[in-house]
């Protein structure tokens, strides 16, 4: 069985950094007897946003897609930030992020300066206008006991 993850980049960022932060995160969550895929968001979206029919609709079928043989495409996804204090998020991770909490998929934060995750619990819109909209991701506390 091979975990699945989907990693949630903003479009900015550039192939290097995300090349590295795939490699980052397969080696973190590589638990042994089972295999690790993180698929950037650049990938996938090269792959198959055409065949779906634009943005809009690969945004909304990360999250629902399934292999041939009907297992899910993502088990989950990770968004990488650069802290997890009050986290921020632009419009199309947003969308990709409500997606996949919309259908109680695994959705982490990731802390790429700490390597640390913390499950997303809710995402909350912030006042802008429709193109430079962002968002707030909402996690879980842990007790630092």
């Amino acid at each position: 069985m091979t975990a699945r993850w989907f990693l949630a980049h903003a479009k900015l960022v550039e192939d290097p950094v995300i090349d590295a932060w795939r490699d980052a995160l397969q080696a973190h969550l590589r638990v042994e007897g089972h295999d690790v895929q993180v698929t950037p968001g650049r990938d996938d979206y090269k792959a198959r946003a055409r065949g779906l029919g634009g943005w809009n609709a690969w945004t909304r079928d990360v999250a629902r897609g399934e292999t041939w043989d009907g297992e899910p495409l993502f088990h989950g996804v990770l968004v990488p930030v650069p802290h997890l204090d009050a986290p921020s998020i632009g419009r199309g991770t947003q969308a990709l992020v409500e997606e996949f909490l919309r259908r109680g998929k695994h959705t982490y934060a990731w802390d790429f300066t700490t390597n640390a995750l913390a499950k997303v619990l809710d995402v909350r819109a912030v006042d802008g206008d429709s193109w430079s909209m962002t968002a707030l991701l909402s996690l879980e506390v842990r007790d630092a006991a």
